[in-house]
């Protein structure tokens, strides 16, 4: 009976953080954020099982990251008002922040429809350009991708596109900051382009790249070809390009910058105001 009753808790759990954050910024109440963050912390922790049980371990590591820095935002958020201004605003621009990217990250995650669209578009267009430079595959929908030398496929599996290969995670954190913080709106749409459409074709290239390397052997058998290309190359390129990105961003719209900071400054403070009690 438990077991059949927690998959519908953690899919309620996002959702309930999205009414919490909203009521938050509603009544700017930032306390009634605290339940919000305590919500995604217990996703985070159901998350970081199943990435366990896969063995994708620095996804897990990731998640849980997000766990502990989501139960430190709770314990911050019912803590007193701070004195400076900015850094008590920086609170509410980050449940802003948290909410829209939440509002465009869950929906995808725990709706099926809308998280098999993603990845049938994502694995589409990796098989298209996957041809596109004479690889020769092709595509079993919603997400499989094979190559056309049967020999391959008996022994090894095809490459499966999964959520995560979609870089939502990646791009909702963009939207939320982009939005979230108080800047011209045409300066929002600027940043906006350089960062989401860019993130979106980067993935695509790094998903063709980590296709190529596992049907090529690349980097020698395929297992060996797809760990390194997948667990290394392609995590090392990404975590460069989000800083490139993230540095564009900022030098776009300075207010990001500023929200980091103020936002630092309140952590600071925060746990002074703590100690001092």
């Amino acid at each position: 009976m438990i077991e059949s009753v927690i998959p519908f808790i953690v899919k309620c759990l996002p959702f309930i953080a999205i009414c919490f954050l909203f009521l938050a910024l509603l009544v700017h109440k930032r306390a009634i954020s605290a339940p919000g963050w305590i919500s995604i912390a217990g996703y985070c922790y159901f998350e970081a099982t199943e990435y366990l049980a896969l063995d994708e371990r620095f996804d897990a590591f990731l998640v849980l990251v997000l766990l502990v820095l989501s139960l430190i935002l709770a314990f911050i958020m019912l803590r007193p008002t701070l004195s400076e201004r900015r850094e008590e605003d920086s609170l509410y621009t980050l449940t802003k922040i948290a909410l829209i990217a939440a509002v465009f990250y869950f929906p995808f995650a725990e709706i099926t429809f809308l998280g098999d669209s993603l990845i049938f578009i994502t694995a589409k267009i990796t098989a298209i350009v996957l041809n596109i430079f004479n690889l020769g595959v092709y595509m079993v929908p919603p997400s499989c991708i094979y190559t056309n030398d049967c020999s391959f496929h008996a022994i090894y599996q095809p490459i499966t596109i999964i959520l995560a290969c979609t870089a939502i995670q990646g791009m909702v954190i963009f939207i939320g900051l982009i939005f979230g913080v108080k800047a011209p709106i045409r300066r929002k749409f600027k940043a906006f382009f350089v960062s989401v459409p860019v993130i979106y074709a980067l993935n695509i290239f790094r998903d063709v790249f980590v296709s190529a390397a596992y049907f090529e052997h690349w980097f020698g058998p395929p297992l060996d070809s797809f760990f390194i290309a997948h667990n290394v190359i392609a995590r090392i390129f990404a975590l460069l390009a989000l800083i490139a990105i993230a540095y564009a961003v900022f030098k776009i719209l300075p207010e990001a910058l500023d929200f980091v900071e103020d936002f630092i400054a309140a952590l600071k403070r925060s746990f002074r105001v703590h100690k001092a009690i």
